[in-house]
């Protein structure tokens, strides 16, 4: 897993530039991640409502890098170099050559193809820079075109981890997704 970590490096395709997130993206994390619709299914969190909130998502996302336990992309289109999403991994095991895939998107940008572009360039990096075998998602089932996006990228719903997570103060099922190395 280290040899993502020492490899970092930005990842072009057609549209967009995957980099590193800094201070300046502040603002358009706060756009991102203070729309309702777009943090519907990350994690048991709410929208942001203040600007500290994503000042402390980019420091995580810095610190995540800094202790290597989660790297995180910024999603930037070519044309005018706005943030509009990120991916990433966490969760990551070495021992078991295995990491979780994670990404948001500016609710703006739904249904663009963004995600279908961008998530291939970093599984291909994880892939071609280290030693995983599997790639894991983990979507709530209501977030159908999570799902979707996951099965157009190959990955297989293995099945339901039922009331798995604690979501807004309810155990939610999550669908486990998953891609190994000789699917891709």
């Amino acid at each position: 897993i280290k040899e993502l970590f020492l490899n970092f490096k930005d990842l072009q395709s057609e549209r967009l530039l995957l980099r590193k997130i800094t201070g300046k993206d502040i603002p358009d994390i706060f756009e991102i991640y203070s729309n309702r619709e777009v943090m519907l299914y990350f994690d048991d969190r709410y929208a942001f409502e203040d600007m500290a909130e994503a000042e402390q998502m980019v420091s995580d996302y810095e610190n995540a890098m800094q202790d290597q336990n989660g790297m995180r992309w910024g999603i930037a289109l070519k044309d005018d170099g706005k943030l509009i999403g990120t991916c990433g991994f966490h969760a990551l095991s070495d021992y078991h050559k295995r990491i979780e895939i994670g990404y948001d998107l500016n609710r703006d940008y739904w249904g663009k193809g963004i995600m279908t572009e961008a998530l291939p360039l970093i599984i291909d990096y994880a892939f071609e820079k280290s030693e995983v075998n599997r790639i894991e998602a983990f979507v709530e089932p209501p977030n159908t075109a999570s799902g979707a996006l996951h099965e157009k990228l190959g990955f297989s719903m293995e099945g339901i981890l039922r009331e798995h997570e604690m979501c807004r103060g309810k155990l939610t099922d999550i669908q486990l997704f998953s891609l190994l190395r000789k699917e891709w």
